[in-house]
């Protein structure tokens, strides 16, 4: 993988977690080419502002309830 740009990881993390499925920490990690602690980090600040979380299979898109 080319050298990418925060932003551009982010936008690749978004579209893969929106592509369905669940994607463990380290799966995203290899997958952006960044540090497993990096990966996390950047997940758990998505999930403040995005539908998405970790459970026991990986990080996933959760549906609201409506």
């Amino acid at each position: 993988m080319r050298d990418t740009c925060t932003t551009e990881r982010v936008g690749m993390a978004c579209w893969l977690l929106y592509s369905g499925g669940s994607w463990p920490t380290r799966r995203l990690a290899d997958r952006l080419g960044i540090t497993t602690s990096g990966a996390y980090a950047m997940l758990d600040k998505l999930s403040r502002v995005l539908p998405v979380a970790l459970d026991n299979d990986g990080w996933r898109v959760v549906q609201s309830r409506d």
